[in-house]
């Protein structure tokens, strides 16, 4: 599977997922109520709409925030094989580096130094080298790429294709499996929406760190 595909196919990278889950349950609860012509003011459900479509807002927010994660070069590490494995290196360049940066850091303890100062030093080395040669990997901060709300858009068609054959042969005229379809194209174009906001907040917090640095 290739690296794009394991990114999308990351559905555990949500965040907070209880409250997207909140209001999707209040959603339904509110879409059913207005689908079964109960004796509701009308303002109760349009409350309840809108109190469903403010926590997914929130959500995105959290959410988003929830990824925002320092660069690993400013860092303090003292664990080799830690720092090693949150790079973006295949496993082999993985195992190399730390294979050199454990050969280092052994020089270093036969110098007189500790395990943990050792390890710490041989890091930094690394990260200096680093730094100096991928000026474009400095900025402060790692965002996430994001891909994983399409993959939660491929599930939920995957899920609309099936419910939608099973209602149409089995239960054409199910209120439930209609808000059930209803929702996830809803949540499913809101997942598309939120992954392009995701990404212009993204270009434009790249573009202020780097007018920063620069």
């Amino acid at each position: 599977m290739s690296q794009f595909m394991r990114k999308m196919f990351s559905l555990n990278d949500i965040k907070y997922s209880w409250i997207l889950l909140l209001s999707i349950i209040l959603c339904f609860l509110i879409f059913y109520i207005d689908r079964a012509d109960l004796l509701i003011d009308s303002a109760i459900v349009t409350t309840g709409y809108l109190l469903s479509f403010s926590i997914a807002v929130l959500w995105g927010a959290i959410n988003y925030i929830g990824h925002i994660r320092m660069n690993v070069m400013y860092q303090k590490q003292n664990n080799i094989h830690a720092y090693v494995a949150q790079l973006a290196l295949s496993q082999e360049d993985k195992w190399e580096l730390q294979a050199y940066l454990e050969d280092f850091a052994e020089d270093l303890i036969q110098q007189g130094k500790t395990k943990e100062d050792a390890s710490i030093e041989a890091i930094n080395h690394f990260k200096v080298q680093e730094i100096l040669s991928l000026s474009k990997n400095t900025l402060l901060f790692n965002l996430h790429a994001h891909y994983y709300l399409l993959g939660w858009v491929i599930l939920a068609c995957i899920f609309f294709t099936f419910i939608g054959v099973f209602w149409i042969v089995l239960f054409a005229s199910s209120t439930l499996l209609l808000i059930v379809e209803s929702m996830l194209f809803a949540y499913s174009l809101g997942f598309v929406g939120l992954f392009f906001v995701y990404k212009l907040f993204d270009a434009m917090i790249y573009r202020k760190l780097k007018e920063n640095v620069s």
